[in-house]
């Protein structure tokens, strides 16, 4: 018996230790994509043992502790790490768990010289202090020695209680239990610290800071590399790459953006303030030694170099929304083509006036560049807008040199959204080679395509709700959006049933108990039912509305019979 012990010890200590990374509950789709990334940018051996769609968690196995805090120095979508000592779906299971982990493990941790806390957390549910206290209670039988210290423990212990997602089906029992120590929080105070209220200059498409860290994550930005955005704006990106200690500059074709001369975005702001700047940004959070600078340029025409000098380039370019989508050129210089149709051409000499940059040709252009200026295993980061009816895999623009990394889906309206694409350069590109943006026809009018709600009627509105479903959070998952349209369409060709805003390099997981839990909350219902008890709630109150009409013009007319009769009563009296 002694020797079974002593294997199971020894064999305990050579396995991964495993780690609960609990999630924030927004921007879904981009937890896992952005932890792979953060773990190949710092080598670090991930195992993913627990990979929920929805649920605010996850589980994965690391070397050492080292790397678990490595990890958690990058991420953005993760609230904190802990290094599990058990976990159940029941209370039995936990104490069972947490009591099969050899004492050589846990001892190290709650030693008389250590000060501790227990905490108990809950998702979805709130406990009485009581409750709280018969749960930690019942952990009576780990030997603590140390004294307790609720305010700066050196040992820091979390029972975390999950009850589902859905705010108004709370279960009296809790889905999943999970019990460790606390090793350390993700970077979410960042959120806070770099806020655009406190920013001295924004514009009205300035980056939000979560995104931004998200992106430069993404890119696997890391210090000392030279990082661009060609569509800088007011150099939201740059900040967050500077943050992490990239050299960064850029360019734009607005002049007035860039030397912040256009109108106050701020209510209270009647005029720009003097030190108004991109420089003041990265000045304020002490980053200026961190900016090149910033030019004004066409990306149209980029008058650098060919020679691969680039990191990594991040960038949010224009969608024709809120900033236009312009480039150098003329309408005067027509050529006609073979069909007799005349196009615009850019003149070779110089001229101030602007055409329009169709949205194809924005992201023909950027991903030629990146191909020629970035160097090898450079990331390309950018925003993709899509009008979610007609978005496929097939519109991500490619390049022979790069490879797609991720594609992850941001939800705007009921009807269109934009997609986080990341492209990874493999190799040099040879002669002739070129990008292929096959987005001309579906995002040529996303301008008239995103303001087309104002002019849909509340059944085309359900319908549509019910084609593209979207949990409490606005998240949009692509997950859903390919199980509905095989359940009742089937796979279309050259189509997959896998996920289209899922990484490329992430196995489609089968389906657990958790995602059939998840299925079974109201706010997470993959059919159309919901839709349909709106549509017949409205249509009811129609119904109802007709009928009462209906009846309204009943009565007047049985009144207005009632007169006549009267009438024509009084009439024969009269005349008798």
């Amino acid at each position: 018996m002694a020797e079974e012990k002593a294997e199971a010890k020894e064999m305990f200590r050579q396995t991964a230790r495993k780690y609960l990374l609990w999630c924030a509950n927004e921007h879904i789709e981009f937890r896992i994509p952005e932890l792979k990334s953060i773990a190949a940018m710092f080598k670090i051996p991930i195992k993913w043992v627990e990979k929920p769609k929805e649920d605010p968690y996850v589980v994965v196995e690391m070397g050492c502790e080292k790397e678990a805090r490595k990890l958690m120095s990058r991420s953005m979508l993760v609230r904190s790490c802990y290094e599990i000592w058990g976990q159940g779906e029941t209370e039995e299971e936990l104490h069972a768990s947490v009591k099969s982990v050899p004492l050589e493990f846990i001892q190290p941790h709650i030693t008389r010289d250590k000060t501790f806390k227990v905490r108990v957390e809950t998702f979805n549910k709130t406990l009485k202090n009581t409750e709280k206290l018969k749960k930690i209670e019942s952990f009576s039988y780990l030997p603590f020695e140390g004294n307790v210290n609720l305010r700066n423990a050196d040992t820091c212990l979390h029972l975390i209680e999950y009850y589902g997602l859905h705010p108004n089906i709370v279960p009296e029992k809790p889905y999943k239990i999970f019990f460790g120590r606390w090793i350390t929080d993700g970077q979410r105070e960042l959120i806070d610290k770099f806020s655009l209220k406190k920013r001295t200059y924004i514009g009205s498409t300035s980056m939000d800071p979560q995104l931004s860290f998200i992106m430069a994550n993404f890119a696997q930005v890391q210090a000392g590399e030279v990082v661009v955005d060609p569509f800088v704006g007011t150099g939201s990106v740059l900040v967050a790459a500077a943050h992490r200690g990239a050299y960064v500059w850029g360019w734009d074709i607005d002049y007035l953006t860039l030397h912040a001369r256009t109108k106050p975005t701020r209510h209270s702001q009647k005029q720009r303030a003097a030190e108004e700047s991109i420089r003041s940004n990265l000045k304020q959070y002490g980053l200026e030694n961190q900016y090149m600078d910033v030019v004004v340029m066409d990306n149209a025409r980029p008058f650098w170099r060919g020679a691969p000098y680039v990191d990594a380039i991040i960038t949010d370019p224009p969608y024709g929304i809120r900033e236009s989508t312009e480039r150098v050129g003329t309408f005067k210089n027509l050529k006609v083509n073979e069909e007799g149709v005349k196009q615009q051409v850019p003149a070779a000499q110089h001229f101030p006036s602007k055409i329009s940059y169709s949205l194809s040709d924005v992201f023909r252009d950027l991903i030629n560049f990146a191909a020629t200026h970035m160097v090898i295993g450079g990331r390309l980061v950018f925003w993709l807008p899509v009008f979610r009816e007609d978005y496929h895999e097939g519109l991500v623009p490619s390049h022979p040199c790069m490879e797609l990394v991720s594609n992850c889906e941001q939800v705007l309206t009921v009807h269109s959204s934009r997609r986080l694409i990341t492209l990874r350069k493999t190799r040099h590109p040879e002669e002739g080679e070129t990008a292929t943006a096959t987005v001309t026809d579906l995002t040529a009018k996303f301008r008239e395509k995103f303001f087309q709600a104002s002019h849909m009627t509340k059944e085309e509105r359900a319908n549509m709700k019910c084609l593209f479903p979207r949990d409490k959070r606005g998240q949009g998952l692509g997950y859903r959006l390919t199980e509905t349209q095989t359940k009742h369409s089937g796979p279309q060709d050259g189509t997959s049933g896998k996920a289209a805003s899922s990484s490329t390099d992430m196995p489609v997981p089968e389906t657990s108990t958790s995602e059939q839990r998840n299925n079974c909350d109201g706010s997470l219902l993959t059919d159309n039912s919901e839709c349909h008890n709106e549509l017949e709630k409205d249509r009811s109150k129609e119904k109802c509305n007709e009928d009462s009409e209906k009846c309204t013009l009943s009565q007047e007319e049985e009144q207005e019979g009632r007169r006549e009769d009267t009438s024509g009563s009084d009439a024969v009296q009269s005349a008798v």
